[in-house]
């Protein structure tokens, strides 16, 4: 279990938030921008505007989950089967630590794909539904230890996702076959990793479907930004944040897939440039969420019924070359790490900062996070109580990942 940070109390938060000189810093939180002229337009820092920045610091000794990573966020992407993933990788520029298939508990693991992913060194995930013929007369954990035998036959580190939402089980039947697949597997197939995938990015460890720590490795959670009338229907860093809060002491998470999408038969038109600045954007965005170890891109996908909107990138130039720029930072790692000793890892305060003309601002409910004393001059930015962090030791920013870290 990682770590859990313990906020202190409210009393406290309310007598430390009391400070005698403060000055107003005035400005509007940026909105998540739906028409974007240009694709290259990808950032909000301005010097007339506070720009939010994620706030990180330093946790000891986190228990690691199994392939997960030191620091960073692996590179996934899921393509079309007889797509090349090495193709794949040399079009956008990098190479890829994961890549997904989708398949039925009755059929068969495609060797071709499991070399493909070998020549990558990449991890294969196998995302895993109830057979498409089941025959009723063989039970269902025969289905289930034949895969896990063939998985265990290749002798490597694998994912697997099993029975991701659209099951159509209850939540105690299916917690049961859960919990059954994963002690199979860690029989027949050791070197798995298994993964929940959770029926929505609403959903919690008290969640009926979830089968119990003891039985997952990885969470994951799709978040898809489709279209409507008015532009992109939901803001998926938004909507994914509780969750993030609710599995970040828990389990690694995976976003398991990505979905911008760039059409949508609300008006059957194509918006390229829009996606692409919002590629760009939760890219950037999801740097700053530390326990993040996975994003899977979804080109192709059928884990989620699509309602008229394409999300995939690489029919179009545009879109393959803003994914491009999204995952050029260093923080997206291209091999995949099996080492999964305690190590130093980060933990996402609560509290956004700010970044404004040229300086860093932290939330002094960050430093009460942290037990830090709080400086007595503050400023006021948007209705909130920050503190310059010039006033404060062993703070940085990241322009690029726009993170501000305690160390």
């Amino acid at each position: 279990m990682k770590r859990i940070i313990v906020l202190l109390s409210a009393a406290f938060f309310l007598t430390a938030c009391i400070t005698e000189n403060s000055s107003p810093i005035e400005g509007n939180m940026p909105t998540r921008r739906t028409a974007i002229a240009e694709v290259d337009a990808a950032t909000d820092a301005t010097d007339n505007e506070p720009m939010p920045v994620a706030v990180l610091h330093k946790v000891a000794d986190i228990n690691r989950g199994i392939y997960e990573p030191t620091d960073g966020i692996y590179l996934g992407a899921w393509l079309a089967p007889h797509d090349n993933l090495r193709d794949f990788s040399n079009d956008v520029g990098r190479s890829h630590a994961v890549f997904v298939h989708e398949m039925d508990l009755d059929g068969e693991i495609p060797i071709n794909w499991v070399l493909q992913c070998i020549a990558s060194l990449a991890i294969p995930l196998l995302v895993v539904h109830p057979p498409a013929a089941q025959d009723y007369d063989i039970p269902i954990g025969s289905y289930i230890t034949y895969l896990a035998q063939r998985v265990g036959a290749f002798n490597l580190p694998m994912f697997v996702a099993f029975y991701p939402p659209g099951h159509g089980m209850g939540a105690p039947e299916y917690a049961v076959l859960f919990r059954q697949a994963r002690a199979l597997f860690l029989q027949h197939a050791p070197q798995a990793a298994f993964v929940w995938v959770a029926p929505s990015v609403e959903s919690t460890h008290r969640n009926p479907f979830f089968p119990g720590h003891d039985a997952v490795d990885w969470v994951a959670v799709s978040l898809f930004a489709g279209r409507n009338a008015y532009g992109f229907s939901v803001d998926v860093i938004e909507a994914f944040e509780p969750f993030y809060r609710t599995f970040e002491n828990l389990h690694p998470i995976m976003v398991l897939p990505l979905g911008i999408s760039h059409f949508s038969r609300y008006d059957h038109a194509y918006h390229i440039a829009e996606a692409a600045a919002e590629i760009l954007r939760v890219y950037n965005a999801l740097m700053g969420f530390p326990q993040v170890g996975l994003v899977v891109y979804g080109d192709i996908f059928g884990i989620a019924q699509t309602a008229g909107n394409d999300f995939s990138i690489t029919l179009e130039d545009g879109l393959m070359q803003a994914y491009s720029k999204a995952i050029a930072s260093t923080h997206f790692l291209s091999i995949p790490e099996t080492d999964t000793q305690p190590a130093q890892g980060w933990a996402r305060s609560e509290f956004m900062g700010y970044y404004y003309d040229g300086r860093i601002y932290v939330d002094v409910r960050t430093l009460a996070e942290r037990d830090i004393s709080i400086p007595r001059i503050t400023v006021e930015i948007n209705e909130g109580t920050f503190v310059n962090a010039e006033l404060l030791t062993g703070v940085r920013f990241c322009e690029t990942r726009r993170v501000v870290t305690f160390s």
